[in-house]
């Protein structure tokens, strides 16, 4: 496993992927909420948000038009409880990663799985709207069942929680909820798993899918430092 330390990132560390993608999440649907309200407080037709704002933040059949939603999709929500499920989620599966020194690689881990979908969303064609964190969430819960599923969470309590359990309930509430959802969704979700099955196993074969981001990260801090 290549990591940069065997430690997990304090809460507030500059490196926390966790609390980053949690930040970003949140903050996004706060942002969204509040252009919201002040198209409410300005009359303003709640259909018109939705067109100038909401909808070309998500990935739909026409993002030749708006080809930033391939970026985009997978870091905006529609619901509260929606968004509060995948950050659940997030928060157990990249913790996990982190305990085992995998930080590093749950930002592209979730790039990659949130990529993948959008593909495969293009490759598919739908005339539905495909956003949420749910694709990448899925890429972190398989990339952290392939990696280490007998980890167990909850220490104190007799014998802890195995992974694989979590893993377990996760994926029947995923197949409960792609039981009534299209095609699409369902592919594309699945799509994000394979992603993260498949950047694990590259990284025990010694090829780090996330190091192109690592190493750009690494020249903008640089460029961006202040120089003596």
């Amino acid at each position: 496993m290549q990591t940069e330390n065997n430690e997990k990132p304090l809460l507030g560390a500059d490196n926390n992927a966790l609390v980053a993608l949690l930040a970003v999440n949140l903050v996004g649907y706060v942002i969204l909420g509040l252009i919201k309200v002040v198209y409410y407080l300005e009359s303003l037709p709640l259909e018109q948000y939705a067109a100038q704002i909401f909808q070309p933040l998500t990935l739909s059949e026409k993002w030749v038009s708006s080809p930033w939603s391939l970026l985009t999709y997978n870091w905006v929500h529609d619901g509260f409880w929606i968004l509060l499920g995948n950050m659940i989620w997030l928060s157990i599966f990249s913790y996990t990663l982190q305990l085992k020194g995998a930080n590093k690689h749950i930002f592209p881990i979730y790039f990659y799985g949130g990529i993948l979908g959008a593909i495969f969303y293009i490759i598919i064609g739908s005339n539905q709207a495909l956003f949420g964190a749910g694709v990448s969430v899925t890429a972190i819960v398989i990339a952290t069942l392939t990696l280490i599923p007998n980890h167990k969470l909850l220490p104190s309590l007799p014998g802890g929680i195995p992974v694989w359990i979590l893993g377990i309930v996760f994926l029947l509430l995923q197949v409960s909820f792609l039981i009534n959802a299209n095609m699409t969704t369902k592919i594309v979700t699945i799509c994000g798993g394979i992603a993260g099955f498949v950047y694990v196993m590259l990284l025990k074969r010694g090829m780090d899918l996330g190091k192109w981001m690592h190493q750009l990260l690494h020249l903008l801090n640089n460029s961006l430092a202040p120089k003596n």
